[in-house]
């Protein structure tokens, strides 16, 4: 949930809007006039400047100190040189809004922001202490260099052999296909990778492959018992690990044949970064990071990092599956993440709920696509992405202190 405020000429309208997603609002029990002043009773904290955006004029200005300066003294209402609590409130609601209409953000959220800020608790904020915080979480928020990777939308996933309409969910994997399509007509994404599970034969992942590995005598299924979905711990191979857990699908995505191929209707952008997963026969790779436990990765991390990439968008198939393992990845390396979730579908409806608190509680959210063109032109700026990026900042400065 989320709340738009827009004070201008004495009228104040609220825009609530509902999302599906876990956020950083975890309840409104507040007074109206608690609402309109961010958490503090009888602020005077002054409408949303619409003259004036400090924000937009630092992308127009390529971020330099002096538009940085200029941005400081803009919300410096006692011109002494430093914030107020105050000060630092409208600076948040300038920040984190959506064409100049603040977000809702909890008070507790502010004061943690505050005393983040506040380097040495004097209760003010002065201009250096609002540079080393701020200054590489704006320019993320406000000129964010984005990727969106598109997972495995395949071939099998649609109409082969692991086709999710025949999944518990009953899921059509190829209504992502015209969605994804309009998002890279649409949106001036920096770069764009595709992820395909390509897998070899004797693939462990493969429900038909189960006799060829030995179960663990620990495993709640024996091999020979499972059945398609079910989950076996197989012994591992030596030198990488004692066991290995694994969930049995139908043979897939096997490597050079149709049914790995990408959809025939999805379009393919030039220069873009290609992911290939599941390589290793003895572990699986749900992730377009890393494989299933952690002991090898890709290359998409580093290309990403080449390109400067600060937020990343995930979309494909599975939900429950590769891509929330892809976007937990994408936390995990301190992207800003953003699911879109009307170009995602799954496997399992109740594992999608449980892989949607999980992803919410570590930072990503989840949209539609219809909102993704602000988010990445950055004047869509959502403070739940924004708290990982700051909290890095101040530990790389050697400034993080958790309350």
């Amino acid at each position: 949930m989320y709340i738009s405020i827009n004070l201008s000429h004495q009228r104040i309208f609220l825009n609530i809007h509902v999302q599906k997603h876990y956020s950083i609002v975890k309840s409104l029990d507040y007074t109206f006039l608690e609402t309109i002043s961010m958490g503090t009773k009888g602020s005077s904290m002054s409408p949303p400047p619409y003259d004036y955006d400090p924000f937009d004029l630092l992308r127009q200005n390529n971020f330099s100190d002096e538009e940085y300066e200029r941005c400081f003294r803009f919300f410096d209402s006692q011109k002494r040189g430093f914030w107020t609590r105050e000060d630092f409130r409208r600076f948040l609601s300038s920040l984190f809004a959506n064409k100049q209409r603040p977000y809702f953000i909890l008070n507790d959220r502010i004061e943690e922001y505050f005393h983040d800020t506040d380097f040495n608790q004097d209760d003010q904020i002065d201009y250096d202490e609002f540079i080393q915080a701020w200054k590489t979480t704006i320019k993320c928020a406000v000129r964010p260099i984005s990727a969106l990777v598109i997972v495995d939308v395949q071939n099998d996933f649609i109409s082969g052999s692991l086709a999710l309409h025949s999944c518990p969910a009953n899921h059509q994997g190829e209504e992502v296909v015209p969605v994804i399509n309009r998002v890279i007509r649409d949106v001036n994404f920096d770069v764009v990778a595709y992820t395909y599970d390509w897998h070899p034969l004797n693939h462990i992942s493969f429900y038909e492959n189960r006799h060829l590995r030995t179960a663990a005598s620990e495993s709640p299924i024996a091999a020979e018992s499972a059945h398609v979905l079910d989950t076996v711990l197989f012994v591992g191979p030596p030198n990488l690990t004692s066991t290995i857990e694994q969930v049995l699908w139908p043979a897939h995505c096997i490597q050079k044949t149709p049914g790995a191929d990408l959809h025939p209707d999805l379009i393919r952008v030039d220069n873009a970064i290609h992911v290939y997963k599941g390589t290793n026969p003895e572990i699986d790779s749900y992730s377009a990071f890393w494989d299933n436990m952690k002991l090898s990765k890709t290359s998409l991390d580093d290309q990403l990092r080449e390109r400067s990439v600060t937020d990343v968008y995930v979309v494909g198939l599975a939900t429950d599956v590769c891509v929330a393992a892809t976007a937990m990845h994408a936390v995990e390396n301190n992207y800003r993440t953003v699911l879109i979730e009307d170009a995602c579908r799954g496997v399992n409806e109740h594992e999608i709920e449980v892989k949607r608190a999980e992803l919410n509680e570590c930072g990503s959210i989840f949209v539609d696509s219809d909102v993704v063109p602000g988010m990445v032109a950055g004047v869509d700026r959502r403070p739940e992405v924004a708290r990982g990026m700051f909290v890095e900042n101040l530990k790389a400065i050697g400034r993080y202190q958790p309350r």
